[in-house]
């Protein structure tokens, strides 16, 4: 029975049957429904499983695989989890709380692929109204459009500012800074989970949108996996760590709202949590007893690869702290010549960023700040030129394991016993595919050999040994990496640094002392902040990052949920499971699928042992595939299995009940350079598993027996790829599926945004007849003169706008095209920022609510006090000439000091973006009166060869240069060279970030300059037209989408949205004089005051005129040629020179069109004429509605402009 079947049963039924039947079938119903969502959402979108218990009771039918509904539940279940009643719905917090929620929603969004947000978009109700419609879909297209944004936002300022816009909160009201306040101290976890796990780590945590996994095929949304045996490389998040994570995460949401004055801080109660990770670790690793008898610190890092920086750093402290004691240098050896060696053991067979990092280099592009960088290149201030890293190879080109002991000990006396500096020795402890290089007695004899210039690291970053070797390492003065995201399977990736104290005091000292910019480098902030680090180690935190790195509190939280009971586990038990698992697993795999794989040899010794090699616990099988020919699958064929093996195969293979089976592996290992193999390693949560049942059962070999079952399923899955190889092949990875980028969206009418004729004449008669306009023979006193706008018309200029670009361009309305405060508004309603070419201009901006960083100051004429401003308000600014730099350069290096008084405003030390104007030198075009881009020009900085070279030293010595811009001209300026003007632009831009070694520009401002239409009613070019041409001529700009790209067109988006009407108040007829058929000129209330470019350039800037008669109609007379003049006094006031126009009669309306552009805002005093009313109108059906936007000047007005 439905809903309505029930209600309208109890409300005809006055017995107590109905009310039964209800009270039993309803909650029964409700029950089914939550289940059925439930299954619902873990199929689709199990990301939102722990926010389930917000939902309120309802009997919606919620369809998950559409992103509009699974957006819609996500953001209704973020609003529950933020109900707070203490909250005052006036208060600023609440409209923090609304900032908060719209972020959320976008970060959720930021998730999708570019189809899912094309479908988010243009979803709609089908019980939707068209109104409703068109209202939905364009708030979604913003919200889209802030998902490109916020992406590249420059500081939380910003951010605040765009969200605040979509919600229509001031930015410039007493409660913003108390709104900013409670947005910050939120947003750090204003994510779902599921996003927030992937942060503050590198590229090789971020998924794909389309299948949502990461580049090994795992994921930080709880998607179940049937067989996980990929912890030697990383593992998907489980839904029951996961719900922890969440936990976790809306503890310290909430916190953040808290307005009880006892509360913890954000920042406070995050350090508290990251501190008892440290602990938890601690516990976990028997090193706790260490820690309290101040014998090791736990240092936090994002991962086992980043960890290696701190060890770099702990040899930079002891190679500093050891400079001035003579005896740890040979004879003959001065300090110029000593050096960090840091030698990394089994290339190959550990992080494939290990090298780079050790060496103080970007190991990807993406660092835990959330910046870029440039592999390969050093990180910030880093001494490159100190540190010296010598990799061994873990195999030999036929795939065998090479014997180092020799080398590395050669190696060590060559540099230690001849050279100088500090060595770094990396001693493995689990590659790969699982043994341990070079032996332990030799490293622990080289140690005993030289304790000052040897520092030891052990890598047991794949974490399979025994928990007692941790404290054993570090009593000798090791240092430990160690990681919860391999074996412990948190997700990828978290890590730590288990420090002997003599490396925490040396960098504790380093870190007060002379060489502190140079041994701690200010690189590290991208990688660690302070949080990670322990409190005492005061002078080192201060050298890191303030930032709160939240994804690896939670991914540590993944990996302590297997971590902690793994650690109850006794050890004698852990190594028993293992060797009974991997005993099962290879004779299982050896017996029934001989002919399909071939088994890696066993390690040479892998049981854990105090003896001459130090080996993990064995608990990887590496194996080599053959294709269905008998040859041996090479690295590429394995990478593609590895894929195939991971995904859900039925929408190929509906009839094989394996190809369902998501089976997740260790990532292919390259041996030497023929052979690949590719892993099934155990992991802990395996081995907590088989505990926990064993102990119950009396043994473990029921437990091991069911994971048998699954290693079983997962030779079957190899098997069945194998025999359909071609079909998976070419439909997962051969046929190229492209994801195209998100089309620009469709605007919500006609891309012909201009007024249409037809609809002036309706507007014209609608002012006579209300006597708007009214009849110059009576005495009263009637508007002769209005500028009329069809504000539609303007709303849909600016959408057009926005539509016909990609969402990484971003647009700035050139205001002294049309300054009106009502055209302002709507374009910063519409998410259009200003072009202001005056300090009167910026200040008009900010008071009618633009955000700063929207506003570009262009000027070529600023003065030391209005750049003072600008920059002090947070608006950018383009530099017009080298002297205008030197000005800005003053105030930089004025605000960026180290230390700020207490009264120092909230954007101190920080400069908006600064750009600089340069001329392209492309010529005159067809309009040389108003070209710039010739060598007389008087804008921007003419790029010749000299002034190029200039320009690039300038931006790589001031760091706070990071944008370019360029405008050739407008009205007379083709597509073509508009163009070119941008790629122009963007070479330069390329040259200097080549030349800073950075990615240094961040925006391009391309300008403007599309010629307006004035021939007739259609706009053309159209935004469109001109995409398509920069598409072709300048196609880097649509692939570099990192970099912002703006526009600042003016009068071809007002140009057509307006349109002038006067009054005819006389007409002056001409006699026939020499074949001049000009036969009459009328005089209207309009002339060179309004229309200054029409008068002096018409060939260029003639505009269309239609005729109305007295009572509104348009005009039926004979066309004639005739003049139209203004009422200025001088001949060359000339609206319209020789119109072929109905002829003319006194008391008609002259309306000339296309005047939206340069005509208040060129408005003249010239005979001291008062500035006409102007007014907006909208066309519903047949109902037209008016409003005054400005009204016209009085006398008193304009007089008072003399005063």
């Amino acid at each position: 029975m439905s809903q309505k079947d029930l209600e309208t049963a109890h409300i005809k039924s006055s017995g107590t049957k109905s009310k039964i039947l209800k009270a039993s079938v309803e909650p029964q119903r409700i029950e089914q429904q939550a289940e059925d969502l439930r299954d619902h959402m873990t199929a689709t979108r199990p990301e939102l499983l722990p926010l389930l218990r917000f939902l309120p009771i309802s009997t919606r039918i919620w369809n998950l695989q559409m992103p509009s509904e699974a957006v819609a539940l996500s953001a209704l279940l973020q609003d529950r989890l933020l109900c707070l009643p203490e909250l005052n719905r006036n208060s600023p917090c609440y409209s923090a709380r609304d900032m908060v929620l719209l972020y959320t929603k976008i970060k959720y969004l930021e998730t999708f692929s570019q189809a899912e947000l094309a479908d988010y978009t243009n979803a709609a109700a089908n019980t939707a109204s068209l109104l409703e419609i068109a209202a939905t879909v364009r708030k979604r297209q913003e919200e889209v459009r802030l998902v490109s944004q916020l992406a590249c936002v420059e500081n939380n300022n910003e951010l605040f500012s765009r969200l605040a816009m979509l919600l229509h909160i001031s930015c410039h009201g007493d409660s913003w800074n108390e709104i900013v306040k409670f947005a910050g101290n939120a947003l750090p976890f204003a994510e779902q989970t599921e996003s927030l796990l992937m942060h503050g780590s590198d590229d090789r945590s971020t998924l794909c949108p389309l299948t949502k996994t990461n580049k090994y095929n795992a994921s930080t949304i709880p998607f179940a996996t049937d067989v996980a045996r990929g912890s030697c490389t990383c593992s998907s998040v489980t839904l029951e760590a996961f719900e922890l994570c969440e936990k976790m995460r809306q503890e310290l949401l909430l916190n953040s709202f808290s307005i009880n004055p006892n509360a913890k801080s954000s920042n406070a109660l995050f350090d508290t949590k990251m501190c008892e990770v440290r602990s938890r670790v601690a516990a976990c690793l028997d090193v706790s007893n260490l820690v309290r008898n101040n014998q090791m610190r736990i240092l936090l890092s994002p991962s086992g690869t980043d960890a290696e920086l701190l060890a770099t750093v702990a040899g930079l402290a002891r190679f500093f702290s050891g400079l001035g004691e003579e005896e740890n240098l040979p004879g003959g050896v001065g300090p110029e010549q000593c050096r960090v060696t840091s030698i990394i053991t089994a290339g190959g067979e550990i992080g494939r960023g290990s090298i780079d990092a050790s060496n103080g280099k970007h190991f990807s592009h993406l660092t835990p700040s959330g910046k870029s960088g440039a592999i390969g290149q050093a990180l910030n201030n880093f001494p490159i030129n100190l540190v010296n890293v010598v990799s061994m190879p873990a195999r030999n080109d036929g795939g065998d394991i090479n014997s180092i002991d020799t080398d590395v000990r050669e190696l060590i006396q060559e540099r230690l016993d001849c050279g100088g500096g500090v060595v770094l020795l990396h001693v493995v402890v689990g590659t790969k595919t699982g043994f341990s290089c070079p032996s332990m007695p030799l490293v622990d004899a080289l140690a005993t050999q030289y304790p000052n210039r040897l520092l030891v690291v052990v890598d047991a970053c794949q974490m399979r040994v025994h928990r007692l070797l941790y404290p054993e390492w570090l009593a000798k003065g090791y240092i430990v990496l160690a990681t919860g995201s391999k074996f412990f399977g948190g997700s990828p990736f978290c890590g730590a640094v288990l420090m002997p104290m003599r490396c925490v005091r040396e960098m504790e000292a380093v870190a007060s002392g002379r060489h502190s910019e140079v041994a701690i480098p200010d690189g590290l902030k991208s990688y660690f902040s302070r949080h990670e680090v322990p409190e005492d180690m005061h002078n080192f935190r201060e050298r890191l990052g303030r930032k709160m790195n939240v994804g690896l509190l939670l991914r540590w939280e993944t990996a302590l949920f297997n971590m902690e009971p793994f650690c109850r586990i006794p050890p004698e038990d852990v190594v028993a499971i293992c060797e009974l698992y991997m005993n099962t697993c290879r004779t299982k795999v050896q017996s029934s699928w001989k002919s399909m794989v071939e088994l890696l040899a066993v390690p040479a010794s892998t049981e854990v042992s105090r003896g001459d090699i130090l080996a993990p616990i064995d608990s990887i099988l590496s194996f080599k595939v053959r294709d269905k020919d008998g040859t041996f699958l090479n690295m590429a064929a394995l990478k593609t299995l590895h894929t195939l093996l991971s995904r859900d195969l039925s929408d190929v293979l509906p009839n094989d009940v394996m190809a369902k089976k998501r089976c997740l592996l260790g990532q292919p290992v390259l041996l030497g350079k023929n052979g690949a193999v590719i892993r099934i390693a155990m992991g802990a949560d395996m081995v907590n598993q088989v505990y926990a049942r064993g102990k119950g059962e009396g043994s473990f070999h029921g437990a091991i027996a069911s994971l048998s079952q699954d290693d079983e399923a997962i030779m079957s899955k190899i098997a069945l790829i194998l025999r359909h190889w071609e079909v998976l092949n070419h439909t997962y990875f051969n046929k190229r599926v492209e994801t195209a980028l998100l089309e620009p969206l469709k605007p919500l009418s006609n891309l012909n945004f201009s007024v249409k004729d037809s609809a002036v004449a309706r507007v014209v008669q609608y002012l006579v007849k209300n006597r708007i306009l009214a009849h110059g023979m009576t005495s009263e006193d009637e508007t002769k003169l209005a500028v009329i706008y069809d504000l539609e018309a303007v709303d849909m200029a600016f959408q057009t706008l926005l539509c016909s670009f990609p969402v990484h361009f971003e647009h700035r309305f050139a205001m002294k095209s049309c300054p009106l405060s009502f055209f302002i508004k709507m374009a910063i309603k519409n998410n259009i920022g200003l072009e202001c070419a005056s300090i009167v201009e910026v200040k008009h901006a900010l008071r009618l609510g633009c955000p700063p960083h929207r506003i570009v100051f262009d000027s070529p004429c600023k003065t030391r006090r209005d750049l003072l401003f600008a920059l002090n308000a947070g608006v950018e600014v383009n530099a017009d000439n080298f002297d205008e730099l030197e000005i800005i350069r003053e105030h930089a290096d004025a605000i960026f000091q180290s230390s700020f008084p207490e009264c120092t405003p909230r954007n101190a030390g920080h400069l908006p973006r600064i750009g600089l104007r340069v001329n392209p030198l492309l010529g005159a075009g067809n309009n040389a009166c108003l070209s710039v881009s010739t060598v007389h020009s008087k804008f921007g900085v003419p790029l010749t060869k000299k002034n190029r070279a200039k320009i690039i030293a300038f931006y790589c010595a001031n760091p706070w240069m990071t944008g370019l811009h360029a405008h050739v001209g407008s009205q007379g300026c083709s597509l073509e060279m508009l163009s070119q003007s941008a790629v122009m632009l963007n070479e330069l831009a390329n040259e200097i970030d080549a030349a800073a070694g950075t990615s240094k520009v961040e925006a391009l401002n391309i300008g403007g300059g599309l010629p307006a239409n004035f021939d007739n009613e259609n706009v053309t070019p159209t935004f469109a037209d001109y995409v398509a041409i920069l598409r072709r001529k300048a196609p880097q700009l649509f692939k570099h989408t990192s970099r912002t790209i703006l526009t600042e067109f003016g009068s071809s988006v007002s140009s057509k949205t307006g349109w002038v009407v006067s009054e005819v108040e006389y007409v002056k007829e001409h006699s026939y004089v020499d074949n001049n058929d000009l036969i009459q000129t009328a005089i209207i209330h309009a002339g060179s005051d309004l229309f200054l470019r029409a008068c002096y350039r018409p060939e260029i800037f003639a505009h269309r005129m239609s005729v109305f008669d007295s009572s509104g109609v348009a005009s039926t007379a004979p066309i004639s040629l005739q003049n139209v003049a203004g009422p200025l006094c001088f001949g060359g006031d000339i609206a319209g020179r020789r119109m072929k126009l109905p002829t003319i009669s006194r008391g008609d309306f002259v309306v000339i069109h296309d005047t939206g552009a340069n005509t208040m805002s060129m408005f003249s005093r010239h005979c001291s004429r008062p500035a006409p009313a102007v007014f907006g109108y909208r066309e519903s059906g047949k109902e037209i509605s008016l409003q005054l936007l400005k009204p016209a000047e009085t006398a008193e007005e304009v007089l008072s402009f003399w005063e």
